[in-house]
C-alpha cells in the first residue's frame, strides 16, 4: 500500500501522477454506474463494452464494485446482468437474451435448436437446462449457474432463410425426428405460425426445408398465406 503522504513529500511528481490516475478511474466507475442506472433490468453487459473509456483491469474492477453494490450481477466470465426484482424476489434473466447479446456483441448469427426450439414453439413444455443455438460463429458452451448456453457452429445455409419462424420449426423437427411428430406437435407449430409477424416469407423458405418438413407445413402454409393476402386486401381497402 503506498503512503500517501511520504509520496507527497519524497516524491511530488509521482504523487500528481497517481492522482491523475486515481481521478481518471474514478472518472471511469461514475461513467459505467451512471450507463447501469440508465439501463432496464435484465440489460446485459460485458467489459468490452467499456473498452473505450479505459483499461480492461480498470473497467473490470468498476463493474465488480457495482457487483458488490447490487448493481449488476456476475453470471459468468466476463458477462453481467443488471438485476429485476419482483414482489416474490429475484426474476432470473432469461438465458436467450444473454445469448442473443453475446451474438451481438460477436458479430455473428445465431438461431435456437434442439429442445429449446421446440420449447419457444410451444412443442415442448420441458424447459432444458442447456439453451441451445447453431451459429455462424465458433462452437462453445457459456457456464451461467447451474444452466448452460452452448453455441455449435453450423453451415450457412442453415441461415439463409428470409424470415425466423420456418427456420425455427426445421429446427425443432429435426431435433423430435419424423417418426414423433405427431398431431400434437403439428397443432402447436400451426397455432404459433398463426402468430407469427413474418408470413410473407413462409412460401420462399418452406422449399429450403427437408422434403418430410415441407408436407407438414404446406397445407398450413396455404391456408396462413390466405389469411394474410385477405388482410393486405383489407388494410389496402381501407386507405
Amino acid at each position: 500500500m503506498v503512503d500517501v503522504k511520504l509520496l507527497y513529500i519524497f516524491a511530488p511528481n509521482l504523487y500528481r501522477y497517481f492522482g491523475k490516475v486515481m481521478n481518471t478511474e474514478k472518472q471511469i466507475k461514475t461513467t459505467i454506474f451512471r450507463h447501469i442506472e440508465e439501463e432496464a433490468p435484465h440489460s446485459v453487459f460485458f467489459i468490452s463494452d467499456f473498452a473505450a473509456l479505459g483499461s480492461t483491469e480498470t473497467v473490470r474492477k468498476a463493474l465488480k464494485d457495482a457487483s458488490d453494490l447490487g448493481m449488476l450481477e456476475h453470471i459468468a466470465h466476463g458477462i453481467y446482468v443488471k438485476p429485476m426484482n419482483s414482489r416474490f424476489g429475484k426474476v432470473p434473466v432469461p438465458l436467450e437474451t444473454v445469448a442473443i447479446e453475446i451474438a451481438a456483441r460477436d458479430n455473428v448469427q445465431i438461431l435456437p435448436t434442439g429442445m429449446t426450439a421446440a420449447n419457444i414453439l410451444g412443442v415442448s413444455t420441458q424447459i432444458p437446462m442447456t439453451v441451445s443455438f447453431i451459429t455462424t460463429g465458433s462452437s462453445r458452451i457459456i457456464n451461467v449457474g447451474n444452466r448452460k448456453i452452448s453455441f455449435r457452429h453450423a453451415a450457412p445455409r442453415n441461415f439463409s432463410y428470409e424470415g425466423a419462424t420456418i427456420p425455427l420449426i426445421v429446427q425443432a423437427f429435426r431435433e423430435l425426428t419424423q417418426e414423433h411428430v405427431g398431431e400434437q406437435e403439428i397443432s402447436a407449430v400451426a397455432k404459433y405460425m398463426g402468430k407469427a409477424s413474418d408470413k410473407k416469407s413462409f412460401s420462399a423458405d418452406v422449399l429450403k426445408s427437408p422434403m418430410w418438413i415441407q408436407k407438414i407445413l404446406k397445407p398450413i402454409i396455404k391456408k396462413h398465406c390466405v389469411e394474410y393476402d385477405r388482410g393486405v386486401i383489407a388494410i389496402r381497402n381501407s386507405v
